[in-house]
């Protein structure tokens, strides 16, 4: 028999040739032939292919000379196994995808204290609740970001990073359940894409990507997040073209019922309901978090689209995610409130009041109350409606709004929200608090800053004084003091000030009178500008000085 070539190079191999004063040689993994005791390269290539070839068919000619012979496979087998029955063969299969299924769930039980991206997706893939190349997809995602984000750097490296961390911080937690696993990784894959190949953007920009419908929001230092509220918002202005007669753009089911898919396939299962959670940290709130905003306004935007479509799936999502309103916060939004209750604009804040948040939610309610005839819809809305009209006045400044109670003013884009909300639930419950609300905050954005100075006396050169003012609302204010003689003595630009109590401190320089001008600029642009003269006196001689003098006048 031919002994196995030695893996060493070069060797001889240990057989006779035929050929008298030859040897085959191994040098690596090539063979060659060569005089025996001389160098192998020497040898001519062809005629050593021939030499060799014949060598190798007769020592598998003689390779099996002695040996026994040997049973066929297949007759050894039925030697030593039995054939089995039908009814056998199905026993032993089974009792085989016994044994696999319980190292399966024996693994997956051991998954659940994993605290690993990956042990996650493994752990779904073991329970069942994702397919094989599902799995396969989604850690290829996962690998391909971590690639990606050790080359990038500064702003984009930063961004990416943000939403790596945010998904080991749910697993982390034991927060990346299955039906998390589309939101996030579809956030995971978005941003990979994103900060490898497009411009940097501006905070909170809005953007989608190709024929996906999914609005995304940049939130700098968190990278881009899916952003339902707006992707909810874009659903209604399409399901409204289909179902208003004379709107003004045409009617795209197609989009609509796109849209709608995608929104409920990116839904988590929150405590037993449909909930469309943030997956991005938040004032002092971090991932995953839900808004009653957002619930109310994806419910009516479900409950359009199956009134458009007329698709049964868009009314059992569009229920199941009314069962938030139940549930109090961490998990749900429900929050107690004078005899009622109060839904919360992000479920870590139970106690902060949003105005535009609550009334959006109320609508939001209403509409899936009247569409979908919904009675828990309904039962909802009559159990917050009371509490929030009776907010309304809480909100009101009497020339501006607040963004939320106790809280700073609003912007001019959210106090126009809060305008339209009024004027909404107006028209849908004729209450009297919402329409006169409507046509004051409307008022106020056309009323310019009403600004009060306070009267300045005993001016004194070289004595520091204090011009104080108060304004109605937010505003910019500009503030310049000039001289007898038209100089600027004092000037002062001041930006976004909220109403209420100002001072700015000045040390005249000259005696006599000084002219004061403020211009204050509201939110909308409305302006007032408000003039006073100051006068300002010569510097009071010492005390032991007036003293003196009186003595001395006393004497003489």
């Amino acid at each position: 028999m031919v002994k196995p070539l030695p893996l060493h190079a070069p060797s001889l191999i240990d057989f006779e040739s035929p050929a008298r004063g030859l040897a085959v040689y191994r040098i690596g993994k090539s063979v060659k032939l060569a005089v025996r005791h001389a160098d192998p390269p020497y040898v001519d290539r062809r005629r050593s292919l021939a030499v060799l070839t014949l060598l190798i068919a007769v020592a598998v000619a003689f390779s099996g000379r002695g040996d026994p012979p040997q049973t066929p496979p297949a007759r050894a087998a039925s030697l030593d196994h039995p054939a089995q029955t039908p009814a056998q063969r199905a026993a032993t299969a089974a009792r085989a995808r016994e044994r696999r299924e319980a190292a399966r769930q024996a693994e997956a039980r051991r998954l659940r204290r994993s605290t690993t991206v990956k042990g996650a997706l493994r752990r779904a893939w073991l329970s069942r609740a994702i397919s094989r190349s599902r799995y396969e997809a989604l850690r290829r995602t996962w690998w391909r970001a971590q690639r990606d984000v050790g080359r990038l750097s500064g702003t984009r490296r930063a961004e990416l990073a943000a939403v790596l961390a945010m998904a080991e911080r749910l697993a982390a937690g034991r927060m990346l359940t299955a039906s998390r696993l589309d939101p996030v990784f579809l956030t995971i894959r978005r941003n990979r894409e994103f900060w490898t190949t497009r411009p940097l953007p501006v905070p909170r920009t809005r953007l989608s990507f190709r024929r996906d419908p999914v609005v995304f929001e940049y939130y700098a230092g968190r990278g881009l997040a899916i952003q339902p509220l707006a992707s909810f918002g874009r659903a209604n202005a399409l399901a409204a073209s289909c179902l208003r007669t004379g709107a003004r753009h045409r009617c795209r089911p197609a989009a609509l019922g796109r849209l709608l898919d995608r929104m409920v396939a990116l839904a988590s299962e929150r405590g037993g309901f449909l909930a469309w959670e943030h997956f991005f940290a938040f004032g002092s709130g971090s991932a995953p978090w839900i808004s009653a905003m957002t619930q109310a306004t994806g419910a009516q935007a479900l409950a359009r689209g199956r009134r458009a479509l007329g698709d049964e799936r868009y009314a059992r999502a569009a229920r199941r995610a009314l069962k938030v309103f139940d549930a109090p916060p961490p998990l749900g939004v429900a929050v107690p409130a004078g005899g009622g209750v109060r839904y919360a604009m992000y479920s870590f804040a139970p106690d902060l009041r949003v105005l535009n948040g609550e009334l959006q939610t109320l609508i939001g309610l209403r509409d899936v109350a009247r569409i979908a005839g919904s009675g828990r819809a309904r039962r909802l809305f009559e159990r917050g409606e009371p509490v929030a009209r009776r907010a309304v006045r809480g909100f009101d400044t009497g020339a501006w709004s607040l963004y939320s109670a106790g809280g700073k003013e609003s912007t001019l884009s959210y106090h126009r929200l809060v305008a339209g909300f009024l004027g909404g639930l107006c028209r849908r419950t004729a209450a009297q608090t919402y329409c006169d609300a409507a046509q004051r905050f409307e008022r106020y954005v056309r009323e310019p800053p009403r600004v009060h100075v306070r009267t300045l006396r005993a001016l004194r050169i070289r004595k520091s004084t204090t011009i104080r003012f108060r304004l109605s609302k937010i505003s910019d204010v500009m503030m310049q003091v000039r001289d007898r003689r038209g100089r600027i003595v004092l000037s002062r630009g001041l930006r976004a000030l909220p109403r209420g109590r100002h001072g700015v401190g000045w040390v005249p320089s000259r005696a006599g009178r000084h002219r004061l001008r403020i211009v204050a600029v509201g939110p909308a642009g409305t302006r007032v500008v408000v003039a006073r003269t100051l006068r300002a006196a010569d510097a009071a001689k010492p005390a032991k000085k007036k003293a003196k003098a009186k003595e001395k006048a006393r004497r003489d």
